[in-house]
């Protein structure tokens, strides 16, 4: 397969990170041009990455004009993203957008109605489906080895403040619902194969965090088939830290399923663990059949893909896919501010 021209836009810490480590990595994508509006990014760009001056630009037009790029991936501060990722499909560029898709879901529904009228994939990098743990959860559910699934808990722990996150991460708007949340969501639309019908959330600011918005919540979330998930957290956790993707039990007629997924860098997937555990006996390890292409390396290949074969591979977040997922975050916010009240999902779409 043939790979697929980019653009890339934003340098900061995270864009910049796509820039240095995951590209590199990738043969099915190429970077022919960088974008950031701050010459000093692009000095960046220019001194760690070897960027040639002439792939270096202030705004998005001058690199569409100058190069002859398939697809532009978008890593920009929130607020920015909506009017980028329209700026790239009217310019008839496929879009690979960083998580959150948006901030309302009307500018969500907005952009998949360009992407699908003029035939560009839109994809939302969620890179956490791109794992072995979730992925082989999603067939155990599929399969029904156990019966049926009934009760879901998911905790996922972290303790920024100490791990040295500074003042930017701090003033957040939403640091767990929106911003880290929204990846455990995601996953649970994946794995359950189903979107939740209703929720009920709780977030707070613990006394003496430096945080400006909730960094902590407690989610109830029933799903249609009558599923229950139990979601549980933190930026500012005491206890040892879960893997990004969270620490899951899922329990089943006949047993549980335990998994976690997505490590630290610089072996993501170092942490990917599966067990059981039947009815009345000893957890068992499972193995787990490993997923070459995994995290954003994962992400790229998908979006590669989608824009060759025109078929979208297993677990593709596509942006009309993700308007569901980001329902969740915008009724986990609603029932928050309503100090906790039920929220039936349908009501924020």
């Amino acid at each position: 397969m043939n790979t697929i021209k980019l653009i890339h836009v934003g340098l900061g810490r995270w864009g910049f990170d796509w820039a240095q480590h995951i590209y590199p990595g990738s043969n099915d994508v190429e970077a022919v041009a960088y974008v950031d509006k701050e010459p000093e990014a692009l000095g960046r760009a220019q001194a760690k990455l070897g960027a040639s001056p002439s792939k270096c630009f202030p705004t998005l037009s001058d690199a569409i004009a100058a190069t002859d790029a398939e697809a532009v991936v978008i890593a920009l501060p929130l607020p920015l993203h909506a009017a980028v990722v329209r700026e790239a499909l009217l310019a008839g560029k496929h879009v690979l957008i960083e998580k959150p898709f948006t901030q309302t879901l009307e500018e969500a529904r907005s952009l998949v109605g360009i992407a699908e009228k003029s035939a560009r994939v839109l994809m939302v990098s969620q890179n956490y489906r791109f794992f072995a743990a979730p992925q082989a959860a999603h067939q155990f559910v599929r399969d029904a080895w156990f019966g049926q699934l009934h009760t879901v808990q998911v905790d996922f722990r972290l303790n920024a403040v100490a791990e040295g996150y500074g003042d930017r991460h701090q003033a957040l708007p939403n640091p767990l619902l929106a911003d880290m949340a929204v990846h455990h969501f995601d996953l649970m639309r994946m794995v359950l194969g189903e979107d939740p019908a209703e929720l009920s959330c709780r977030a707070w600011i613990p006394r003496g965090s430096p945080y400006q918005m909730p960094p902590c919540a407690v989610i109830v979330l029933t799903f249609p088939s009558g599923i229950v998930v139990n979601y549980r957290g933190s930026w500012v956790d005491q206890a040892p830290k879960t893997p990004w993707a969270g620490r899951w039990q899922m329990d089943f007629d006949q047993g549980s399923l335990f998994w976690t997924a997505r490590g630290d860098r610089p072996l993501v997937n170092a942490q990917d663990r599966m067990s059981i555990r039947r009815l009345n006996s000893e957890p068992e390890s499972l193995d787990l059949e490993p997923v070459l292409k995994y995290d954003r390396l994962g992400v790229l290949h998908a979006f590669a893909v989608a824009i060759r074969s025109g078929i979208p591979p297993s677990f593709f977040p596509s942006g009309r896919d993700n308007i569901s997922t980001l329902s969740i975050v915008e009724a986990a916010i609603s029932s928050s501010s309503l100090g906790g009240a039920s929220v039936k999902i349908e009501t924020v779409h």
